[in-house]
């Protein structure tokens, strides 16, 4: 094994990223054949990337040439791509990824060199803590019949994908599920509440285990994640996932969400992830959601906490320089995925406005770091 060490300063992945290639590892399960895993994990989700590049979205480097987008990121160092899938979206929102649309931009990044985290949302549309909607064809449905239609849904995809050699290597089995999916027949509560049930908690784990196993059988090799979004949440983030514990859940590796507006300082997150490992020290850590706006309206004026760097170019820099020092104190981490980086100029398309990508939302030019060097 030879370690690369690339020096990427950027937007998101500003600092000293220690790139290596693929390894053989045990399976995090405790069985299985071995699988082929990046020893540190760089990825992105750029799930609307097909969608802006129709709009005639502009992407550039930091000297004004145009550049593909997936290569370009992948000579940064980036080695996943994250890829959102909803039930039956709504193709003119943002959230418009259903299998046809995940089918291709699987395809390219493979062709690109990327491997591939599929996730999958369980909605038509954003699931999320605030929000976990049933898709509108699962509505009536009762507990047993929802429970083998989230089993035969996940098997159906994978087996598409599979069939389209679009294989995933990692797949999540729900989007920040910390209070369950499908609500409200699968939702739950690690604080007391109507939610916090026996009855509650044990439909939910059943509703994962019945994924997982349509993932083990269409996808052997790949890793499963279960995410929570309780990244600046120690005491939240375990009590999570002592119940994945305790219902004997079959997942692989740990996903979390940090974003420092709303989850805290970056101690709050180490404290999160040094917590994961004392109690859970045989699962793996990614941080498969983080970001950091460029400009103060990416700020989310519902913050809970006003982070120490501003929202500038230089700030984002300076945020995950910090970032990378702290998950890499953390045995337990194996990297992270950087949300929404293919934010850029789009003269056909209206924006997101949350600026965390790495492109001048004016110019569609990357931003330039020390020495010229392109923030990516």
């Amino acid at each position: 094994m030879i370690n690369k060490t690339l020096y990427i300063i950027s937007f998101f992945v500003a600092g000293i990223l220690l790139i290596t290639g693929c390894n053989k590892q045990p399976d995090p399960s405790g069985g299985g054949e071995p699988i082929d895993q990046p020893d540190w994990i760089i990825g992105a989700d750029m799930s609307l990337l097909p969608t802006y590049l129709k709009a005639g979205a502009v992407y550039k480097d930091e000297y004004g040439n145009d550049v593909a987008v997936l290569p370009f990121f992948r000579e940064k160092g980036f080695n996943y791509l994250r890829v959102r899938i909803f039930v039956n979206p709504n193709p003119e929102t943002a959230a418009c990824q259903d299998l046809a649309y995940v089918q291709d931009l699987i395809l390219a990044a493979r062709s690109a060199g990327y491997r591939i985290l599929l996730d999958f949302h369980y909605s038509d549309t954003w699931a999320d803590p605030g929000k976990q909607f049933k898709p509108a064809a699962w509505t009536e449905l009762d507990q047993e019949k929802l429970a083998n239609r989230v089993y035969s849904y996940t098997r159906e995809t994978l087996r598409t994908l599979m069939k389209n050699n679009a294989v995933p290597d990692m797949i999540q089995i729900g989007n920040e599920v910390t209070f369950g999916m499908l609500w409200d027949t699968a939702r739950v509560d690690v604080w007391e509440s109507q939610w916090n049930t026996t009855s509650q908690w044990n439909y939910f784990c059943r509703l994962l285990s019945l994924a997982s196993k349509a993932c083990r059988e269409v996808c052997p090799d790949a890793w499963v994640m279960i995410h929570s979004d309780r990244g600046g949440d120690e005491v939240s983030a375990v009590r999570f996932f002592n119940q994945m514990q305790i219902y004997n859940v079959d997942y692989d590796i740990i996903g979390i969400s940090y974003y420092p507006f709303w989850h805290g300082p970056l101690t709050q997150l180490k404290d999160c992830l040094d917590g994961l490992r004392m109690n859970f020290p045989n699962k793996k850590v990614n941080i498969v959601e983080v970001a950091f706006p460029y400009h103060e309206w990416g700020m989310d004026q519902n913050a809970t906490y006003i982070p120490d760097f501003p929202a500038t170019p230089e700030g984002q820099k300076q945020f995950f320089i910090e970032f990378i020092k702290t998950i890499k104190q953390c045995s337990n981490v194996n990297g992270f995925m950087y949300w929404f980086p293919e934010e850029t100029y789009s003269p056909g398309k209206k924006n997101l406005e949350t600026h965390p990508g790495g492109f001048d939302q004016s110019t569609g030019k990357a931003f330039k770091g020390k020495n010229g060097v392109c923030h990516l």
